[in-house]
């Protein structure tokens, strides 16, 4: 197995986030500033005026004249606008507003409410007479039973505007008798995304003031020794208050002792754990094998003990709210003499003494920064302050924050984000903190710091913020789906020449920068693919959502009637509970009204899909059950209003679904059956996203506004489709795999004929399976312009790892936008390696060479060569590499898989100058040591591999902080599994 990015710790990947936030963030600038003024009209819409603005919208097409002859409904549509529009200017007014009574809190959640029903009925009307039967098309009895219809709905409707007519004059009445506009707001701007943000993020949440807690928990965890008959399993806890830095202290020590042992993990608790969830992600995280349907706790922490009773292990239970949890968890750690050790955090005094069975002496208590590291803190996020008012105030606001890591981050955040520095408005935000948290640090206090930073936030990152109340506590939450849901919500929409997607993909930078959301993944690049929330702030969000009836979060079965009784249009439920509950709470519930429903846990539970009878995103991506039941979907074809929908259990659409044609995501991890025949005719379709071993219908080529593609399988779909392929000009990511046979020469050509057309328009990432059976040979290299060699566009990723190239072909060259390459060559060359090393953007290269090298490759120096390489791996029987000073200046990781042969052939001598890598900060070793007809051979030990290039960092100034982890691997295989020969073809 070889490793990827995952296995390198963040620590080191942030560290490159500012440059490339630099590029990625001055474009956007640029941008912004010719757009501001046009911006501001979209930009700050709440989610409030959000909707009011979309059924105005609606209300004005139904004064259109395909509507005229509904005269009745016209003067009655024409009062709803012209009223909802005076309401819409003041939730405008309101939602600038930091704190609202709650008088006026009710009405603006009244209006909401209206708005809401106003769109329903419209949306039904307008579906129930477009969808009638054609005209043309229609007999004599078809058209008479057509008219009866309209004639029934056009009644129907009538009544129902008249009575929402009565609600929107009742509620302005409310308005204007109680005067609820009145006061003084406090607006907000927008503000452009900060460079430094995410490098600041790494420092503010690792480094600063670190090593002194890092050093004592160790000690701590090593009191003893390792010697025999004191190598007993040591329990530390840390406690401290919210916002102290617990979480990160505990990852620090992880990542640092991490390397000692084979078997670790690092799991969060939260206030309302899913005990089977926790010990589950234990069982993943320290590879055991696969249980068969364990339903039960108690079998699983058995599992989970006999497992570990002779391994050597490192365990992290981060924030544990519960002596009684903390029990049952205990349960699965043997303390077998091995010298483990488990780090647990916790708020809670009295739990952390369970925790260390009451010796108060492995207990360590996080204490706030101090002055020095305070500052230290705050200034690297707002920058150099030389004025002395603004010193005297910083002063004054540290010594507010007290020291809390959290609230220096969140109030420097928010005064970075001001556009300009002002004495009034830092002090303001000084004055705004009426506790001090050093002498008085009360969950009170800390929710004031994360309000203030909220109430300053720019209305339509308020609304963005407030949807992540929808996930569990300490869930990780992928970048990717969150700004997919977002736009699919309707609180992101296109702009100029921005996608509605690059928008929300900015507004989650501005929340990042603004530190309301926590960077959990990092890429080499800088980018942030997944991210959480801290509790703390959580539980605001949580508060706000409930306020704004925005959203409603269920984790009782009690509680789901009276949370839908609300009226909340958008229903998360976090739930975990027996069968015969469930078929009750499913019965009772009345979700018509529910156009957001989000599923977590592992339940029976679900309502009748046909209720959902206005839903636009159903969200069962983390919905488990421990039966295996196939999912029905086959009602969804009814709901017409259906943007998103994503399914990761085994589940069966229906065989048509061309009625869900605004439907934008279709992500089914596990589809039952075949991808619907019609799919090709859904024009709102833009990310499709299908298991492997699925067959697409004919006719992809009218697919015209995809720009997602996962997978389109080689064995599986007809020629048509080979050929259709080349017609999606809209297409960006394309994930290719083959569940079968490859295809035959022709069909081959065509597919890279069309790939080609793919990269001349629009596509920014292609994606071949990375390893197994697939042996897809390269393209054809005729120069007919057609084929990827001839190929020139936006291309940013390429992985053909199951592409067997000769050598590295020349035309990678011509794709400059590369930034990540994953390449398998028959053989390595001198020209190959400079060839890539012209490559201005690339940040990631993986290659994979079956061939054993032939002369030593030289890898040049100079700041045009790997100007930004930050990850390099190399599969290959030897790495013989010479480095030049001053060459790969960015590289961070490396990662070598080699042969035990190898590794004895060339020694330390294999790799030369690597003391030129002066920001390498890790390498990767993986060695294979080969097979013998079904028995494995000896070889090359761990401690060989470690000691060589231990010997070839010797001379490297930073050499005893590099790390060095090897993983060795006596592999019994035939030998086509090797991705490269040996040098005897073994």
């Amino acid at each position: 197995m070889l490793p990827t990015s995952d296995d390198f710790p963040n620590p080191y990947i942030t560290e490159v986030i500012h440059s490339h936030n630099q590029k990625h963030i001055s474009k956007s600038q640029r941008r912004r500033r010719g757009e501001a003024r046009s911006m501001a009209a979209v930009l700050l819409e709440s989610a409030s005026t959000g909707v009011i603005n979309s059924v105005m919208e609606k209300l004005a097409a139904l004064m259109g004249e395909q509507y005229e002859q509904h005269k009745a409904v016209r003067r009655d549509v024409a009062f709803l606008r012209d009223e909802l529009g005076s309401m819409n200017a003041v939730l405008k007014k309101l939602a600038d507003m930091e704190e609202l009574d709650p008088q006026t809190m009710e009405w603006r959640n009244q209006v909401m409410g209206t708005a809401f029903d106003i769109e329903d009925s419209i949306d039904d009307f307008t579906h129930q007479v477009g969808g009638s039967v054609s005209a043309g098309d229609a007999g004599f009895v078809a058209k008479i039973r057509q008219y009866v219809n309209e004639l029934r709905v056009r009644h129907r409707f009538t009544k129902q505007i008249q009575e929402l007519k009565s609600r929107v004059i009742e509620v302005s009445e409310r308005r204007k008798r109680y005067r609820v506009d009145d006061g003084g707001s406090s607006t907000s701007s927008c503000v452009a995304i900060d460079p430094r943000m995410t490098a600041l993020y790494a420092e503010a949440a690792n480094l600063v003031g670190i090593d002194g807690p890092m050093g004592e928990i160790i000690r701590l965890l090593n009191n003893g020794g390792d010697e025999p008959g004191r190598r007993c399993l040591r329990v530390v806890a840390i406690v401290g208050f919210g916002g102290l830095g617990k979480t990160t202290v505990a990852n620090e020590v992880y990542r640092k002792l991490g390397g000692q042992y084979n078997f670790k993990a690092f799991v969060s608790v939260s206030q309302r754990p899913d005990l089977m969830k926790l010990l589950s992600r234990i069982v993943y995280k320290v590879g055991m094998p696969q249980l068969n349907h364990t339903n039960e706790v108690e079998d699983l922490i058995e599992n989970v003990r006999e497992f570990l009773k002779d391994k050597r292990y490192l365990f992290v239970i981060d924030d544990i709210w519960d002596a009684s949890v903390w029990e049952i968890l205990r349960c699965a750690f043997p303390d077998n003499e091995k010298g483990s050790k488990v780090i647990a955090t916790t708020r809670i005094e009295t739990v952390a003494k369970a925790c260390c069975t009451y010796r108060r002496e492995f207990i360590y208590r996080m204490k706030p920064l101090d002055d020095q590291n305070s500052a230290k803190l705050f200034y690297s996020r707002v920058g150099y302050v030389c004025a002395q008012p603004l010193t005297e105030i910083a002063n004054e606001t540290l010594q507010k924050c007290g020291g809390l890591p959290l609230a220096i981050i969140s109030i420097a955040s928010l005064l970075a984000s001001q556009p300009a520095r002002s004495r009034e408005q830092w002090k303001f935000v000084c004055s705004s903190l009426s506790s001090n948290l050093r002498t008085n640090p009360t969950l009170e206090g800390m929710r004031q710091v994360l309000k203030l930073s909220y109430d300053n936030l720019p209305p339509h990152l308020k609304t963005c913020l407030l949807y992540i109340g929808v996930y569990p506590e300490d869930h990780s939450i992928e970048k990717e789906d969150l700004v997919r849901l977002w736009v699919a919500e309707g609180f992101v929409r296109k702009l100029h020449d921005q996608g509605a997607e690059e928008v929300a993909g900015s507004y989650f930078n501005e929340l990042v920068n603004r530190s309301m959301i926590e960077p959990t993944y990092i890429d080499y690049n800088g980018e942030v693919w997944r991210c959480k929330v801290h509790d703390m702030m959580l539980d605001l969000i949580r508060m706000k959502s409930e306020e704004e009836s925005f959203l409603r979060v269920v984790d009782n079965v009690h509680d789901i009637s009276t949370s839908l009784q609300a009226r909340a249009r958008r229903l998360s439920l976090h739930l975990d509970f027996r069968a015969d509950q469930e078929t009750k709470a499913a019965a009772s519930l009345s979700v018509s009204h529910i156009r957001s429903f989000t599923l977590f846990g592992n339940t029976y539970f679900m309502p009748p899909l046909s209720e959902f009878k206005f839903i636009r995103v159903l969200n069962l991506k983390d919905w488990s059950s421990d039966g295996e039941d196939t999912i029905d979907l086959t009602p969804i074809a009814k709901l017409y209003q259906l943007r998103y929908l994503n399914v990761r259990r085994e589940a069966r659409l229906p065989a048509q679904i061309r009625t869900l044609e605004r439907l934008e995501t279709l992500d089914m991890d596990k589809l039952d059956g075949d991808v619907p025949s019609d799919i090709v005719h859904l024009r709102c379709l833009l990310h499709l996203l299908v298991p492997y071993g699925k067959s697409l219908p004919d006719g992809i080529c009218a697919m015209k506004s995809m720009h997602t593609l996962r997978h389109f399988d080689l064995a599986m779909n007809s020629v048509d489709n080979f050929k259709g392929l080349g017609e999606l000009t809209n297409l960006r990511d394309l994930r290719i795999t083959c569940t079968g046979r490859v295809p035959q020469q022709g069909i081959r050509d065509t597919l890279w004929s069309s790939i080609g057309k793919l990269i001349n328009c629009k596509l920014r990432a292609l994606t071949f399976p990375p390893y197994g059976p697939v042996d897809l040979p390269p393209p054809a290299t005729e120069s007919d312009g057609s084929t990827i060699s001839q190929a020139e566009g936006h291309l940013e990723i390429l992985e053909l790892s199951s592409t067997m190239f000769p050598q590295v072909p020349s035309w990678i060259g011509q794709h400059h936008k590369l930034s990540k390459l994953a390449l398998s060559a028959d053989m390595l060359k001198q020209d190959g390696v400079d060839l890539l090393a012209q490559l201005p953007n690339l940040y990631h290269l993986e290659m994979n060479i079956r061939k054993p090298l032939k002369e030593r490759i030289l890898v040049r120096g100079g700041s045009t060569a790997f100007p930004v390489l930050r990850y390099l791996q190399l599969s290959c029987f030897g790495p013989w590499l010479r480095f030049e000073a001053g060459s790969m200046p960015n590289l961070r990781a490396l990662g070598l898989n080699q042969h035990g042969r190898g590794l004895e052939r060339y020694g330390p001598s294999m790799l030369e100058g690597m003391a030129h890598l002066l920001r390498l900060k890790q390498v990767h070793v993986v060695i294979a040591n080969g097979f013998s007809n079904g028995t494995a051979r000896p070889g090359v030990t761990a401690a060989d591999a470690e000691a060589a290039y231990r010997k070839a960092l010797s001379t490297h100034p930073g050499h005893q902080s590099i790390e060095i982890n090897v993983t060795l691997f006596c592999l019994v295989l035939t030998p086509p599994a090797f991705l490269y020969d040996s040098d005897d073809g073994q």
